[in-house]
């Protein structure tokens, strides 16, 4: 199996919106991909290791990763599954599928594949994977019943799918998102006014997200919360985070002459969250989901 197979191709019959809004994630993403695991690692990578934990894989199991990013699930599942099993990773964006296929290359690993796949649409056959797991992804799909479709599709009977969504921040962390969306256009604001608009019911609610499971044809779902702390030594470290990752594309639609501008309203509001060495520490409500492929 070759390290990296680019598969760019869209779903046919997707709405423009649709398409939009993939095609600005991945813009976004694939900005961010360099410096995204230096930046956020930290965060995502302990989470992408008890969401493997939690799907119970088995060595010799084959995984595929959707929204790989830069491999947080993805290298904590090869470690579950051993040399006898594989790992397929799949992105919309293709500068994290560079980026990590260039850094499992670099590791010499052989049973690894990362490639351009759409969620709701896997270029994969029937029946392929044990698991399928998916970290703060299938959250964002504009389709998630396709997506959960798609994966029920390449999971064998009884294969496990297991996948992250944010719960709640502690308080005070809403303002610096709410200070820097204050910055963007109208229409940009408009479109990010709620979670709601942010998030499929996949992310909004274990409620939700049970209901979209079993209406797949998924059992046995299943959710946790585990807290998860993310350290910055310095207020300007949480804003190179956000510039490396999900809020990159926030970042690019504020207009450039008001970038210095919003980043000063977002730090300025960090402060009453400000330890008196200078750094801070944010709390946030991890939700693991897992549910078994009838």
């Amino acid at each position: 199996m070759t390290n990296t197979q680019l598969r760019g191709e869209s779903p046919a019959g997707q709405d423009a919106a649709a398409r939009r809004r993939k095609a600005a994630l991945a813009h976004a993403f694939t900005l961010a991909a360099d410096e995204y695991d230096e930046a956020n690692g930290g965060f995502f990578n302990p989470i992408g290791a008890r969401l493997a934990r939690l799907a119970g894989l088995r060595p010799g199991d084959r995984v595929l990763d959707v929204g790989c990013g830069r491999g947080a699930v993805l290298f904590a599942a090869l470690a579950e599954v051993g040399p006898e099993g594989y790992v397929v990773g799949v992105d919309l964006a293709p500068g994290m599928v560079q980026a990590t296929a260039a850094q499992a290359a670099g590791r010499g690993l052989r049973n690894v594949c990362v490639r351009l796949d759409d969620a709701e649409a896997l270029g994969f056959p029937d029946r392929s994977f044990e698991a399928a797991l998916s970290s703060f992804a299938v959250i964002f799909t504009p389709d998630p019943a396709a997506a959960l479709a798609s994966v029920h599709r390449v999971l064998v009977p009884g294969g496990r799918f297991g996948f992250t969504a944010f719960g709640a921040d502690e308080p005070g962390w809403e303002r610096p998102g709410a200070a820097l969306n204050a910055f963007l256009p109208a229409e940009a604001a408009r479109l990010r006014q709620s979670r709601a608009a942010r998030f499929n019911p996949l992310g909004r609610s274990p409620e939700e997200a049970a209901e979209l499971l079993h209406r797949a044809g998924f059992t046995d779902v299943r959710t946790v919360e585990h807290l998860a702390a993310t350290h910055y030594p310095t207020a300007d470290a949480w804003w190179h985070a956000q510039r490396a990752g999900g809020w990159r594309g926030v970042l690019e639609a504020i207009p450039a002459e008001r970038l210095d501008e919003a980043r000063a309203a977002a730090l300025a509001v960090l402060a009453p969250l400000t330890a008196a060495d200078g750094s801070l520490v944010r709390r946030t409500a991890i939700r693991y989901t897992t549910a078994l492929r009838e």
